[in-house]
């Protein structure tokens, strides 16, 4: 992307962006600053994607902190944890890390690694280049060649930090699940990556890492979306939406699609900014009350006013990008205190909506699985130990008596309980 020519900001007082002023870099020549603060914003305020642990995140951060201090960066880029299942640098100086590609690492030099493959596209401006995940623009050849230089650097940059080089190939080979034509063969990059490593030792952080990841949630986070008896609860947002008999259910991830009648429904959750801006924009705008709050329905505009500044410009087109709905859509909107539910309606017919809160035995049914630490009875190999009923380490890995293994748990939780 060559966004650098949108940004010259003259006469723009406190512009805005997704509900909260926008910082510094937005207001002078920071292109990739004001670009990495609007995703990492995209990620909190719109999409409720980012993964609130303070205490991981600092952690991750630290682990970061120390990679970049050997590498050509002035500053360390900014990580995120975040609810997806790529993890990738953005070309905003930014470094998203997948939850479920902790769940997947087993130390804290594997770990490591991951954020030097990503530190080393930053350093080289990759833009959106991955260790697995979003392609940028450019053909398949300058990307296969952008994740070969960044594994080759990673592996010196584990080194310099003081961790082991070894942990890059162990790295690849737990993250690295599928092939593509944007990334090298994933044989290919392990054999490289371990050829240049050398057998060489170095901190490896077992136990440090897993300490930080008890607890995490592990596989797919149904408080944004999940079927509970005959309702479709989103306990993220405490609202329930109650399924009737002869509806065509189909859930994928977080979204809900069904057909009803002679009507279509597909319904998911925002965050509480993004979710005002789409209300806010609505034409022929009907405010409907219902046990859940406030129902905002009408359709989306076709046409927006044009922007007036490159700042706008680059909002707009980053906004482009956000979960919503299609231009003259039929929607109804549920604006809540942690987010928004916005429903798309097709079809002849607008169904009776039957909203209402999520009672706390919903919730409690809608808790997701997290990952807690067992100990290992004896020597050998993770798969041939029962230590876990839902092990989550490479059944390959050998372990030493007592060593920490990951399991996951589903907590059985008292709806007393529930927040």
């Amino acid at each position: 992307m060559k966004l650098a020519l949108l940004l010259v900001i003259a006469g723009c007082s406190k512009p805005r962006y997704l509900g909260a002023d926008v910082p510094k870099p937005c207001i002078v020549r920071d292109a990739e600053g004001c670009l990495g603060w609007m995703a990492e914003r995209d990620l909190a305020a719109a999409e409720l994607d980012i993964y609130q642990d303070r205490e991981l995140r600092r952690y991750v951060q630290g682990v970061a902190d120390r990679v970049a201090h050997h590498s050509l960066l002035g500053a360390p880029p900014r990580v995120l944890i975040a609810d997806r299942d790529e993890t990738y640098a953005t070309s905003g100086r930014r470094i998203v890390i997948a939850r479920r590609t902790l769940e997947k690492l087993s130390s804290e030099a594997e770990l490591a690694g991951v954020i030097a493959h990503e530190l080393a596209h930053v350093e080289g401006r990759h833009g959106v280049v991955s260790l697995f995940g979003r392609p940028p623009d450019e053909g398949f050849v300058h990307r296969r060649d952008a994740e070969a230089i960044a594994d080759e650097r990673a592996v010196w940059l584990l080194e310099r930090a003081g961790y082991a080089p070894t942990a890059m190939g162990s790295a690849l080979r737990v993250v690295l699940e599928t092939e593509d034509e944007e990334h090298p063969l994933r044989a290919d990059r392990i054999a490289r990556v371990t050829v240049l490593a050398g057998g060489r030792s170095g901190f490896e952080g077992r136990e440090e890492l897993l300490g930080k990841l008890a607890n995490m949630i592990v596989g797919r986070d149904p408080r944004l979306g999940s079927r509970v008896g005959t309702a479709w609860v989103i306990s993220a947002l405490g609202i329930t939406l109650e399924l009737e008999d002869g509806d065509l259910v189909r859930a994928d991830g977080d979204v809900l699609a069904l057909r009803r009648d002679h009507a279509t429904l597909i319904a998911y959750a925002v965050g509480a900014p993004w979710g005002r801006e789409l209300a806010a924009s609505v034409e022929d705008r009907e405010d409907v009350a219902s046990p859940a709050g406030n129902v905002v329905m009408g359709s989306l505009p076709y046409a927006t006013r044009t922007a007036r500044s490159p700042l706008d410009k680059l909002a707009r087109a980053v906004r482009s990008t956000l979960p919503q709905p299609a231009p003259g859509a039929r929607v109804a909107i549920v604006i809540r205190p942690k987010g928004a539910l916005v429903i798309e309606i097709g079809g002849r017919s607008v169904p009776d909506l039957a909203l209402r809160p999520a009672t706390p035995a919903e919730i409690a049914d809608a808790e997701p699985a997290r990952l807690a630490i067992a100990r290992a009875a004896r020597a050998g190999a993770i798969g041939e130990l029962a230590a876990c009923e839902e092990p989550l380490d490479d059944p390959q890995r050998v372990v030493a008596a007592g060593d920490p293994l990951k399991c996951a748990v589903r907590l059985r939780i008292s709806p007393k309980s529930t927040r």
